[in-house]
Formats: C-alpha cells, sequence, structure tokens
C-alpha cells in the first residue's frame, strides 16, 4: 500500500512579473480623461506606494466618478503635507499628524473668505482615513497603531441642504415633455426607416440612400468630415450638410446625448431609482414574470444597498420601461459594436463629440440645464429630487407605507419614512389628524349622533354607515359610536351589536369622563360583583367575569380618585339594573 505524497505547504517566492506589478503599484493610470499617477505626488516614496495599494485595492473597484473623486481627496492631503512639512516617511503617520490634518482642514478658506462646508471637511479626512485602515487590516506592519479621532467634524448631515421635492404637477409635466420627445423620436426614426425602402438609391439626393451608404461603407456610424475626404467621398460629405449635418442624421441612427434624456428621465420616474444605478441599467435589465405574459420586471443593480432592486410593469404600454428598453436597444445596436469593451453591456449609449460614450449622471444634468428645462420651458429640477418626490407622491394617494417601501425597494421602513417626510405630507397629516379628532370629540360631546355627517375631504371608498335615530346608550353607560355598524363577530352593517353588552372591548365605546358616566360604571361593577353569587358559577365566568375583569383593571384605573368620588352621590339617582341571568 502507497502512501500519498506529501502536499508542499511552502509558498514560493514571488516571480519576477509579481515583483514587478508590486513595484509599479504607484505607476499612472487613466480614468475618462484624467490621469491618476501615484508616482508624481509630492510626497516620500514610501507613502506614494502605501496609498496607491490601498488606493487601487480599496476605492479602484468603484464607479469611476467615485474614484475620480478620492483621487481629488488624496491632493488634498498633498496640499496638506507640502504646506505643513510634517510627512517624511511612513513612520510618520500617528495620531498627532492626524489631529494636525484635522485642524488644517478646519482652517482652509474659499474664495469668498467662507470656511469649506462640513462635507467638503470631512470627505478628504474620510478617504484618507478609509486607505489607513485598509493598510492596518490587509498590510499589516507598514504603519503603527493609529487611533483616529471620533466624529470630528460633527453635524455634518444635518447642516447639509435637504433635497428639495417636486410637487406632483412637475412630476406630471417632466413626465409629459419626456413622452412628448420620445414621440417625435419614434417618428424621426420611422420616417428614416420609410426613406429607406422609398424610391431613389442617389445618396446625394436621398436620405434613405443617404443612410444605406453610412450602414455599408461606415458600420453605421457617420464619419468626420476629413474620414470622407481621405477617401474621396465628397459628394456624401456635401449629402450629409444637404440633409441638415451630423447633428440632425445621426438619430436616424442612433442616440446622441439630447436624445437619450426624455428616456433616462422616464426611467427614472416610473421605476423611483437613483440616478447613478438607472443611468447604468444593462441590456439584460428586463425578466419575464412567470404566469403574467403582459407584465416584465426591470432589474436594476444598487451597489450602496448590495442587492438588486426590481419592480414590475406592463409590457404593452408604449411609455412604460419594458417598451422603452426594447427600443433603447434597438436604437442603440449600431454603437454597440463600436463601444469599449467595458461599456458594451450598458443599455444607454450615445455617441458625442468624443466618441462612443455611456450615459451617466453628470451627463443628464448638462443636458437638463443646457437644452431640456429651456426648450420644454420647465423650472429647473435636480435629479436627487426626482425619487424622494415619486415616493411622497405613491405615499399621498394610497396612505400605505409598506406599498411605498415596497416601491423603493426599502429594507427597513424607517428609510421610507426619511424619503416621504417632507411638507406637503405633514400638512395632509395634520389635516386627517384633526379631522378625526374633531369627529371624536364631537361625539363625546353631543348625546346624539348628528343625522348626516360631515362631508370629508377625502371620501373613503367604504359605504356610508347606517346612522341610528336616537342616542345608543349600553347597559353599562357606555356612549356607542354606531352600535350597526357590524364591528362584532358574526355581524354585518346594518344589524345589531350582538355583544351590546360587551362594550368595554369594543372600538366603538367611548368613555366619557363626566360624573354621571362614571356612576354608571360604577353600579356595573357593583351589579356584577353582586351576580356571582346569584349566577351559576360556570355561566358566571364564561359570560360576566371578563367583563368585571376589563372594568376593575383597565377601565376604572384610567380615572383619578378625585373623579371616581364626585361620581358616588350620582349613584343613588341611577335606576336599577335588569338582573343577570
Amino acid at each position: 500500500m502507497s502512501h500519498p505524497r506529501r502536499m508542499r505547504r511552502l509558498f514560493p517566492e514571488a516571480s519576477s512579473a509579481s515583483a514587478t506589478s508590486v513595484a509599479c503599484i504607484d505607476a499612472p493610470r487613466r480614468i475618462r480623461n484624467t490621469v491618476i499617477d501615484f508616482s508624481s505626488l509630492a510626497l516620500p516614496a514610501d507613502v506614494r506606494r502605501a496609498l496607491a495599494d490601498a488606493f487601487w485595492n480599496h476605492f479602484g473597484v468603484r464607479r469611476r466618478g467615485q474614484v475620480l473623486l478620492h483621487w481629488a481627496y488624496i491632493k488634498v492631503f498633498v496640499r496638506f503635507a507640502a504646506e505643513s512639512h510634517a510627512l517624511e516617511s511612513l513612520a510618520d503617520i500617528r495620531d498627532e499628524l492626524l489631529i494636525r490634518y484635522i485642524e488644517w482642514l478646519n482652517a482652509q478658506r474659499r474664495s469668498n473668505g467662507q470656511p469649506w462646508s462640513p462635507w467638503g471637511r470631512a470627505g478628504p479626512y474620510i478617504s484618507l482615513r478609509k486607505l489607513l485602515q485598509w493598510l492596518l487590516r490587509c498590510r499589516p506592519g507598514v504603519l503603527g497603531p493609529l487611533h483616529f479621532p471620533f466624529n470630528p467634524f460633527p453635524w455634518r448631515n444635518r447642516d447639509g441642504g435637504r433635497v428639495q421635492r417636486l410637487p406632483a404637477r412637475q412630476l406630471r409635466a417632466i413626465l409629459k415633455a419626456c413622452e412628448r420627445d420620445i414621440s417625435a423620436l419614434r417618428e424621426l426614426r420611422a420616417r428614416g426607416e420609410r426613406a429607406r425602402i422609398g424610391e431613389g438609391s442617389d445618396a446625394h439626393h436621398s436620405l434613405g440612400a443617404l443612410l444605406q451608404a453610412i450602414d455599408g461603407r461606415y458600420g453605421g456610424i457617420v464619419p468626420a468630415h476629413l474620414a470622407f475626404a481621405a477617401r474621396g467621398e465628397g459628394a456624401l460629405r456635401r449629402a450629409l450638410v444637404r440633409h441638415g449635418g451630423t447633428h440632425h442624421v445621426e438619430p436616424y441612427l442612433y442616440p446622441r446625448s439630447e436624445s437619450l434624456l426624455p428616456y433616462y428621465l422616464a426611467l427614472l420616474i416610473h421605476s423611483a431609482g437613483n440616478p447613478e444605478p438607472i443611468a447604468e441599467l444593462s441590456c439584460d435589465c428586463l425578466q419575464p414574470i412567470p404566469l403574467l405574459d403582459d407584465r416584465q420586471t426591470l432589474i436594476w443593480a444598487k451597489r450602496r444597498a448590495g442587492h438588486i432592486q426590481r419592480r414590475s410593469f406592463a409590457s404593452t404600454d408604449p411609455f412604460e420601461p419594458p417598451a422603452l428598453v426594447r427600443e433603447l436597444k434597438a436604437w442603440t445596436g449600431r454603437l454597440r459594436a463600436h463601444a469599449p469593451q467595458e461599456l458594451r453591456d450598458r443599455l444607454l449609449l450615445f455617441k458625442g463629440p468624443r466618441g462612443i460614450n455611456a450615459w451617466s449622471a453628470a451627463t443628464a444634468k448638462a443636458v437638463i440645464r443646457s437644452d431640456f428645462c429651456p426648450r420644454h420651458d420647465l423650472p429647473r429640477f435636480a435629479l436627487a429630487s426626482i425619487r424622494p418626490s415619486v415616493l411622497s407622491a405613491f405615499y399621498r394617494a394610497s396612505g400605505d407605507l409598506l406599498q411605498v417601501k415596497a416601491v423603493a425597494n426599502h429594507r427597513e421602513l424607517a428609510t421610507t419614512v426619511r424619503y416621504v417626510q417632507g411638507p406637503e405630507v405633514e400638512r395632509e397629516h395634520h389635516t386627517r389628524i384633526a379631522a378625526l379628532q374633531a369627529a371624536f370629540l364631537g361625539q363625546i360631546r353631543s348625546p346624539t349622533r348628528r343625522a348626516e355627517r360631515a362631508e370629508s375631504s377625502t371620501p373613503l371608498p367604504t359605504r356610508p354607515p347606517v346612522a341610528p335615530s336616537v342616542a345608543s346608550v349600553s347597559m353599562f353607560g357606555f356612549d356607542c359610536k354606531d352600535p350597526l355598524a357590524g364591528i362584532a363577530p358574526g355581524t354585518h352593517r346594518g344589524e345589531l351589536c350582538s355583544h351590546f353588552l360587551g362594550c368595554f372591548t369594543c372600538p366603538n365605546a367611548i368613555i366619557s369622563p363626566d360624573p354621571a358616566s362614571l356612576a354608571r360604571i360604577l353600579q356595573a361593577r357593583e351589579h356584577l360583583q353582586a351576580a356571582a353569587s346569584q349566577v351559576h358559577p360556570a355561566r358566571f365566568e364564561a359570560l360576566y367575569a371578563p367583563l368585571l375583569r376589563i372594568l376593575e383593571e383597565d377601565v376604572l384605573t384610567r380615572f383619578s380618585a378625585s373623579e371616581l368620588a364626585a361620581a358616588i352621590p350620582w349613584r343613588s339617582t341611577l335606576p336599577p339594573l335588569p338582573e343577570l341571568r
């Protein structure tokens, strides 16, 4: 019998390739149009390499915009190191250096002399703290022990401006403007398809022939004027100019940045999503729903939440997300083949002055400011205000926080509450509470019910209950708001309550603190206590003992001794109660 071969448990030494990669960790890298070069920073060499190692391993996997933001924060720390002359090696990164950095941030001023905002100071510090924490965790021994100050920039969230909610009227106006633009773009593409199959094959005169020539000779992408000249196709260039130029011909073939905005805003409003995750929708964002052929689910990733977001929509509505997604996939097909490899899975692609690019929230803000709002005569709005505005509109329409929580894809109901809180919702809450309080006080103060109810500002969809014509007082002195409401088990609206003697636990019961009512309650307690010696024990325990316990342990304990003492003289004026059997 042969013994198994012993496993070698010694790791091989680092190869030359891995050593080279470690040595070049601070080599320049390009993200968008920015070159991130740690080797160019005015920092000691060991500090540059350590920060670069932490930066690319911790922040490098995030979105490109976030990577560039943290790079800007690193350059703030470089300014501090250059001005303070307090950093000569990794050994200088101690608690005292962090405190000096915080004090330096607090001393910074804008061009107008005002200090930096709390988040303007907290951002660079938090970015550096995360890098140092990563080094302590993943590169033990590189740094000495560090103790980070607790909350050096308090109230940074409180002092930030609250996102302004858009009124429902403005949301509808934005959505209607998007639908008008989408309809116009659909008609434009349909006109191009009709021109392709129409008469005329001369690209110098026919729009359809021009589009076919661009598809056949240039892969469906309108080239620059220099490309026409290099290939000797001056006639084709003149035809392009004759039909409106690149700006007018490109939307027949693929979207430009201003063409994508109405689709993006419609997706954002319908899904109630966050701006960046909706901008990063992938081509496979639609999923079918089993057994529901007329509906599809829109899914997208929200990295900050750490789980997939989803909402279902009708697949046949021409302006809901399923139809928009299918349309965008077909419209961006020509761009997808020429897009960079990392962008080919993105749904929202467009061709801009610098080539094919993916949609982003920053692009949307620029188009809203320069084209969309002026053209539709709309007030300026922020992308961040759309999600809370849509959720607040859902809450005002439904009044159900759980339903809004499902729409928002929130895990905690407290998060939904923070989203829907606002002046309009607070006013509606106060109005509803005032109406309920007025109705409650009216029932207590009135000896009889009104024949007609006051019309409510928000009528309920239920059928109005049948009101009795006289006061409804139970045997034990409780005013009943509506004995015909059908609240008791086994009864229906319009039938007399079968538990008319058990009003202690009924939600319609009203207990007034006046001496006459309390005297009747005291009389009822004495009557039930006396019945304990007259009624069969089993029957008393089943019917009357629960009522006596509620009277003694719940109802009477709610009143003070002075109120009960004031009710005792009224006890002798009450008629006797019927005998309990």
